[in-house]
Parts: structure tokens; sequence; C-alpha cells
């Protein structure tokens, strides 16, 4: 894609979501156009090649995901910036990330999602939108809080996903052992809301009580491994606070 460095700025207060992959908001200055985008920056590594780093590669399965019907932020280009890799995305406009649907469900004392959407459409509509996804053989990797978005669309609302780097895709469906490692990653702690979930994923069918089983074995395993990497990397939760 297009080497979008010389057209990039950066306002001063340009809103920053720090990270491992810092984002920061930004303007694409094209044609007289200024297009909102989101910028993530990676830090390159000595064993890419050009054209196939990780923002390449974000870039590369973004236009996948479109193609099969699968809603990501349009891919507008990407940049190489003194050590830096750069992945230009056309900003959302209002988008809410999903976890603070599920922090509110745990902790009703937290402020309410500054989307006013029932939880029980939320959940569903994640269901529906995970079943597409690997149907069309996208198994995500990385199907966590703070990759999924949300925005309003008209009178109903619409999701996303974001932070592509790992996905993984195939002109095969997903496997039952990836669909259940990618649903396992939001943040559903109680067992009604995971039922919840892959009611909406498999409907109209059933859902057999070892799918259910192994959807909480893989959940803890997740909230196991997610405590551990707190306290082996305190520097991460300073970054991210």
């Amino acid at each position: 894609m297009t080497d979008l460095s010389r057209e990039i700025e950066f306002p001063p207060d340009a809103v920053r979501y720090p990270g491992r992959h810092e984002v920061v908001e930004a303007v694409l200055r094209r044609g007289g156009e200024s297009i909102p985008v989101v910028v993530k920056k990676m830090r390159t590594s000595v064993f890419e090649k050009p054209g196939r780093t990780r923002s390449d590669r974000s870039a590369a399965v973004a236009r996948q995901l479109i193609a099969r019907g699968v809603p990501t932020p349009e891919p507008l280009g990407v940049a190489h910036v003194e050590g830096e890799d750069w992945y230009v995305a056309r900003r959302l406009e209002g988008a809410v990330q999903i976890r603070e649907w599920f922090l509110h469900r745990d902790d009703p004392g937290r402020g309410a999602p500054r989307l006013r959407i029932p939880f029980e459409q939320i959940v569903a509509a994640l269901g529906r939108l995970a079943r597409r996804m690997h149907d069309q053989g996208v198994f995500f990797g990385d199907f966590s809080d703070g990759n999924v978005l949300v925005t309003r669309d008209g009178a109903g609302f619409r999701i996303w996903l974001v932070d592509l780097t790992r996905a993984r895709i195939s002109e095969r469906p997903v496997s039952l052992w990836n669909r259940l490692r990618d649903l396992s990653r939001p943040g559903l702690n109680r067992p009604e809301d995971r039922k919840r979930l892959l009611s909406s994923y498999f409907d109209p069918e059933p859902v057999s009580r070892s799918v259910e089983r192994r959807l909480s074995l893989f959940r803890r395993r997740i909230v196991l491994w997610d405590g551990l990497k707190e306290r082996l990397r305190p520097w991460r939760r300073r970054e991210e606070g």
C-alpha cells in the first residue's frame, strides 16, 4: 500500500491510546481533504522484509476481512518512519470498546457504557459476528475486549474488529478448537453470559454441555494467564493506566 508518512499530521492534542503498540488519532491530508484516521505504531524488526512488516500484514488482513463481510475500519495505507512501522486506518467516530459493557456487568457501580445499548443485545451481536467470521475462515487470535469496537448505526449499532496482527485466514471454516479459543477471549465471566454468547453463536442449533464446559475451561485459563502477566509485567500496567 502507499507510504503515507508525508500525509499524516498529528495535532498537538492528539488522543493517544498507550499499550504494547501505541495508537494515535491523527489526520490524513489527501488532495485537499482531511480524513480522520488512527495510526498504530509498531516497532520494526530486523527480521521483517519490506512489504512484509506488521503494518503490511494488518492492511492485507483488513482487506480480506472486508471482502468476507467482517467489519473492520477501512485500511488507508502504511508508513515506515525512523524505526517504526505505522498502520493507518479510517477512524470510527464515536467508537467505544466493548469492554465498557463487560466491566459494567461485573461492577454495576462503574459508569454505564457511553452508548446506551442493552448488554444482552451487545453479547448476542458479538456471537453472531464471531460465527460469521469463523464460517468465513477467519481465526482472529486476539478476540479480546480492547479489539472489539461498537458504534452507532442509525437506530441500531455495529461491531467492528481492530488489531489484526494475529488473525489467520483460511479458505476453510475455522476448527471448533479455534472457535472456542476466540470465544473465550471476551471478558464474560458469568456462566450465564457465556451461555448467551454461545446461544447466539450456534443459533438455531442447541448448545451442547460439552461445548459449554470447554469454553469455561478456556476462559479460566485466559483469566489465570492475564493475572500472571499483570504480576510479571507491572510496567505494562503503568503504560496502560
